[in-house]
């Protein structure tokens, strides 16, 4: 009988290790890409195949993003969360592996009544006690654990990839905020000039104003124009301090100024935009890769929830000894062993099982939305950042054109009032519209050139390397 029993359990273990897994196969989704980016014509290469190093090329950027990298506190914390996913992976995994264990007990007493031994057992003191090994398995027939596992690895891989998404856009974020911080410097040295430019006016006003042959409408106007200068200087002073304390704590540093240098031409002009073929950002966007990841493990969930309408069998052993008196435990004849099987399945839950399973369901379909909604996200900001650098370079050269035209306007205005044809108000107007002409070059220099870091990353740049 007792061969019997453990053929049996033989032959249950062996079934399940042949066992199904119940559930949707995993398929990688197919989504429709064009052949070419929209905005671009189409080229041999991808930017994105370069270290960001060879991308962005600035000393000083290049040592702000190597602090950024190594000290950013967000990075950290979600480094810590994808090692924490990473072991989620392997509490899944135990239960495909039998479970061992012991247990140990032990106790003193006497039996009294009234202060004397009771007579049946003579008042004895007893030292009863107990000590033995289990092992329990609990056989995996419709692949429930092994869903578990896929779905957890899934998890991990998906943690793995909001890591790297979280490193390209800090990337994304701290060279554009460099590139701001270059544009506001030339805004502010604008200003500077400006004021100094429009001071000058308003003391000529002012003297002519006093001598009698002034106009208070001229002198007014420079007092006003003055003003507005003089005040877009603090403005820019608070715009940059409050810009390099945003990028010294994403750099893991106390609020303090950013090392910068160079100009918005020369870093857009030291890069080569090269897009490639719209299908290579499925495979090297973190955060496409991501939603695909959340995808596969929501896949795998509905298997886990399939898998509990189906019974569990679980193989259990134990061995060890028993004795009334700890003292006389460990002989031949108080010995003992045993082994077994059990079968647990459920009959009537309420609708529970059928609930979760068409919530598994549901949390599908919204995880296949949201990995479409990415590709569709990406494809269209890709577009139309090529779209913007491709447009912003005809606008530099007309804004170029139109500071020229001012400059020139403003250079003939003072040659009209030195010769006497003019007055000095002719100047103040071609000033007025120089400066803010100026201010509005730099902007656009500014968005021409964070089209690099932006394009750069939105193609899933630095996914071979990202330090």
């Amino acid at each position: 009988m007792k061969r019997y029993t453990v053929l049996a359990l033989l032959s249950i273990a062996a079934l399940g290790a042949t066992s199904c897994s119940l559930g949707p196969r995993w398929r990688k989704p197919k989504m429709p890409v064009p052949a070419q980016f929209r905005g671009a014509s189409f080229g041999r290469g991808n930017m994105a195949d370069l270290p960001w190093q060879q991308v962005l090329k600035d000393s000083r950027l290049a040592a702000l993003l190597y602090d950024v990298f190594n000290a950013n506190r967000s990075l950290a914390a979600l480094q810590h969360n994808v090692e924490a996913a990473r072991q989620y992976v392997t509490i899944a995994r135990a239960p495909l592996f039998p479970w061992a264990g012991y247990s140990a007990s032990t106790s003193k007493g006497m039996n009294q009544q009234g202060g004397a031994g009771i007579a049946q057992t003579g008042g004895i003191t007893t030292n009863p006690g107990s000590a033995s090994l289990s092992a329990s398995w609990e056989l995996d027939l419709w692949g429930k654990t092994r869903k578990g596992v896929e779905s957890a690895s899934a998890s991990a891989l998906s943690a793995q990839e909001q890591l790297a998404n979280l490193r390209v856009s800090l990337l994304r974020q701290v060279a554009c905020g460099y590139l701001q911080l270059l544009m506001l410097d030339e805004q502010l040295r604008i200003a500077h000039a400006s004021v100094a430019s429009y001071q000058e006016s308003l003391n000529l006003f002012r003297n002519q104003l006093e001598g009698g042959v002034g106009d208070k409408l001229q002198t007014a106007s420079a007092e006003a124009a003055l003003a507005a200068a003089e005040a877009a200087v603090p403005v820019l002073q608070m715009q940059i301090a409050e810009l390099e304390n945003t990028l010294s704590v994403l750099a893991g540093r106390t609020p303090g100024h950013i090392s910068r240098g160079g100009s918005l031409q020369d870093f857009a002009e030291a890069s080569r935009v090269a897009a490639g073929i719209p299908a290579d950002v499925l495979a090297r966007r973190p955060d496409i890769r991501a939603a695909e990841q959340d995808l596969r493990a929501a896949n795998a969930d509905i298997g886990v929830a399939i898998s509990s309408y189906f019974p569990s069998i679980s193989l259990t052993s134990a061995a060890g000894y028993a004795s009334a008196d700890l003292r006389h435990a460990i002989i031949p004849h108080r010995t003992g062993w045993g082994i077994g099987a059990s079968l647990t399945g459920p009959i009537f839950q309420a609708g529970q099982l059928r609930a979760n399973t068409r919530a598994k369901k549901a949390l599908f379909l919204a995880a296949k939305a949201n990995y479409e909604q990415t590709v569709l996200n990406a494809m269209a900001e890709i577009s139309t950042t090529l779209t913007n650098r491709q447009k912003l370079a005809e606008v530099i050269a007309k804004q170029e054109a139109a500071v020229e035209a001012y400059q020139e306007s403003v250079k003939l205005s003072i040659d009209r009032y030195k010769t006497g044809i003019a007055a000095y108000y002719e100047v103040l107007q071609a000033q007025l519209l120089l400066f803010p002409a100026q201010q509005q070059l730099a902007s656009y220099r500014y968005q021409y050139a964070a089209c690099i870091p932006t394009l750069y990353t939105q193609l899933g740049g630095g996914w071979r390397q990202q330090r």
